[in-house]
């Protein structure tokens, strides 16, 4: 299990420093409360309670400094500052430890959270598609926390509280070394062994039951963000009692299952509390039978109380660390998912496109299994504006899909200007492609910023220019800040039509020349339709485009038409040509004449 964390302990190169610092405080309080603690109570009890003298050195010392008369005064002040002396030292390396440790803590978990963000940017949208978006975002936020506390928190524990079990250790092997009769503490030493049963026992456990937890928590969050992005359709249905069923039945499958978590994890503790009082027991009645003294007895009893505490505590750890571990696993899932889009080790350099785009043989499928495309051959010219038709689930969409490389093919070629788009990089090829869809995702800031991401070296003028072409604006300017006029999420506060028009200014100011129109109007009424596909015929000039359609409306502009069936292209040519010729062509378009 150790062996995996290390796969991680990257992630402390660039804090490296400080988390060697804070190391070394830990030991240093780890030194005070180990052997400075029970060393302080057998020297200082004597002196308190037994008059006992203190060394001559010390006493000279002293007595250099007071007079006479307050010479036993002086000696009690003395000796009873190391106390507060001791906690003051454990307490400054415990604060730094801690302190530090926080520190470094978060660092890590910040780096471990922009990994796994970094390779969701990376991975294919194959992967992506069979995944609930709810336990992505609870491995990206909450297993990231859980791996964070056991590589960080785990791994300072481990360090400091053996120390404190070995300083502990050497204090009670100095007293057997002074004091023979003290080597009865010796025996106590073998009841530590009890204590390592429960914390392999009750581990296992944990480790098993915070992998299923962590299982129901996404489930929890995929379920809650599905129901805050249907709430239209949940209240039009009358849905909500039956989500709030749902959602209630998740949370006590995730209650039970956590509850058995907290049992095993807490229940360590009494027991290992329990070993501790036997083996203080067990010293009090051999204690009282060999004659120790109080303070020596008071010294032996806080070196073992020092032996046993670490022993608590490391059992604590190491089940945190078996929880953290079921984190990890599904951390890994993603970290560890093989890239199956790699870039070419080679690329071959592609500059503004002409246009040309080649399907030889092409097919594809997303399981593996069934083919949503199957051997396309299709040659389309630069300039070329094709339209793309037929019924739901029959090719098109993934047809267009395949030129950005949304997904690669699974046969055959895709060239741009006769260049493989997989010997290409990512960038160069999509570079040249622009993409409007039928749902325009706006993000949250302002639609300056929104129609930048077009070009995001773009001047302000020039996003004005492309938002005049795409008749965004005029309402634009109607709004209260204008271009800096902040969006909600998704662009709440806007029409269909002025996110889709926002969306269509994006794809003027990338000026790329190829264009993609995934049903860019199919969620508009018909008057909206009218004026948007004004603006899209416009866009398509002078470029190579591919309209995906379900109305015959809006590829009117297209000079060719390729028909869809079944993952294969059954018509190809003109709508005349088409209508003459291809019955599917002709019954689709006569189903929308009615």
């Amino acid at each position: 299990m150790l062996s995996q964390f290390f796969e991680y302990a990257r992630y402390l190169k660039p804090v490296m420093k400080l988390f060697i610092a804070a190391l070394a405080a830990g030991a240093l309080a780890a030194a005070a409360s180990g052997f400075g603690f029970p060393l302080m109570i057998a020297k200082v009890f004597p002196v308190v309670f037994d008059n006992t003298q203190i060394p001559p050195e010390l006493q000279d010392m002293i007595a250099r400094l007071v007079a006479p008369e307050h010479m036993h005064l002086a000696v009690l002040l003395a000796v009873c500052s190391l106390l507060p002396l001791v906690f003051a030292v454990r307490g400054i390396g415990t604060f730094f430890n801690v302190y530090w440790i926080s520190i470094v803590s978060m660092k890590v978990l910040e780096a471990i959270r922009l990994d796994a963000f970094s390779k969701l940017q990376t991975l294919p949208l194959s992967f992506i598609d069979r995944q609930k978006r709810g336990d992505l975002i609870s491995r990206l936020i909450n297993d990231a926390a859980n791996v964070q506390g056991g590589l960080v928190v785990a791994a300072n524990d481990i360090i400091k509280q053996p120390l404190t079990l070995l300083t502990a250790l050497a204090f009670l092997v100095y007293k057997v070394f002074v004091d023979p009769n003290t080597a009865v503490v010796l025996m106590n030493l073998g009841l530590i062994a009890l204590a390592i049963w429960p914390i392999r026992f009750f581990g296992r456990r944990v480790m098993k039951k915070s992998k299923q937890a962590q299982d129901e928590l996404g489930n929890i969050t995929a379920a809650a963000q599905e129901n805050l992005a249907s709430q239209r359709e949940i209240r039009s249905y009358g849905m909500q009692e039956q989500q709030v069923n749902l959602f209630l039945g998740l949370i006590q499958r995730f209650f039970k299952i956590n509850l058995r978590t907290v049992k095993y994890r807490h229940f360590l503790v009494p027991v290992l509390e329990m070993v501790t009082a036997l083996g203080l027991g067990v010293l009090l009645v051999r204690g009282h039978e060999m004659g120790i003294t109080k303070a020596d007895f008071t010294a032996l009893a806080a070196a073992l109380f020092m032996c046993y505490d670490p022993l608590k505590r490391l059992g604590v750890t190491l089940t945190n660390l078996k929880s953290a571990y079921a984190s990890l696993e599904r951390i890994n899932y993603l970290l560890k998912e093989p890239d199956t889009m790699p870039e070419a080790a080679d690329p071959v350099p592609m500059g503004r496109a002409a246009g040309r785009l080649d399907y030889d043989g092409v097919s594809f499928s997303y399981d593996g299994a069934r083919k949503v495309l199957d051997g396309i051959n299709v040659h389309i010219r630069p300039g070329e504006v094709v339209g793309l038709v037929g019924p739901s689930g029959a090719g098109k969409t993934t047809f267009a899909s395949l030129l950005p490389r949304f997904y690669d093919v699974s046969s055959g070629a895709l060239r741009v200007d006769g260049v493989d788009v997989r010997d290409a990089s990512l960038h160069d090829v999509r570079k040249n492609i622009a993409f409007v869809s039928q749902h325009p995702v706006l993000f949250h800031g302002t639609i300056m910023e929104n129609i930048r991401l077009g070009r995001q070296d773009a001047a302000d003028d020039e996003v004005v220019a492309a938002a005049r072409a795409a008749a965004a604006d005029g309402f634009i300017m109607g709004m209260p800040d204008g271009y800096q006029t902040m969006l909600g999420d998704g662009g709440s506060g806007l029409s269909g039509g002025q996110r889709q028009r926002i969306a269509i200014a994006r794809a003027f100011l990338k000026d790329a020349p190829i264009l993609i129109l995934d049903e860019a109007t199919a969620s508009l009424d018909a008057e909206s339709e009218a004026l948007i596909q004004q603006e899209l015929d416009r866009l398509v000039e002078g470029r190579t485009a591919l309209i995906v359609a379900h109305r015959f409306s809006s590829i009117r502009v297209a000079t060719r038409i390729l028909v869809f069936e079944s993952g294969r292209i059954v018509g190809d040519g003109s709508h005349a040509e088409l209508y003459a010729s291809c019955p599917l062509y002709r019954e689709l378009y006569d189903r929308q004449s009615l």
